[in-house]
């Protein structure tokens, strides 16, 4: 097996975590948005295409919530390793944390291109 340092791990995992921070705080302002403007109108076209983003959002958050757990089971590998090999941990968890970054980022392209609709499609309906 090859090793590096804990170190690199470590702010990988906290920049990962803010960014899904940041965008589950996003989707729950974009839920909030959705319910009052669904108060406001009772369209049936409109309560069909508020559904669409509504399961968007839902789909989203959980996609958020396993990326978040992929990142706790990363730490708690890496902090195991660590104490086990000097503070060095298998490379192995590095590509790993990358990959999982990769994830992120697609969650992050993702919730840019549902806001983005989502805009547009409050703007039509007020």
């Amino acid at each position: 097996m090859t090793y590096t340092t804990s170190l690199k791990l470590g702010n990988e995992h906290q920049e990962i975590m803010n960014i899904l921070e940041f965008y589950g705080s996003d989707i729950k302002f974009l839920e909030k948005l959705l319910k009052e403007v669904l108060e406001k109108n009772s369209n049936h076209d409109f309560k069909t295409q508020a559904e669409h983003f509504q399961n968007q959002f839902i789909i989203q958050l959980k996609n958020i919530d396993e990326i978040r757990s992929k990142i706790l089971i990363n730490k708690h590998e890496s902090a195991s390793e660590a104490k086990v090999h000097a503070g060095k941990v298998d490379e192995r968890l590095v590509t790993d944390i990358h990959q999982i970054k990769l994830d992120a980022n697609q969650i992050e392209k993702s919730i840019e291109e549902i806001r983005s609709a989502f805009k547009k499609f409050v703007a039509k309906w007020l």
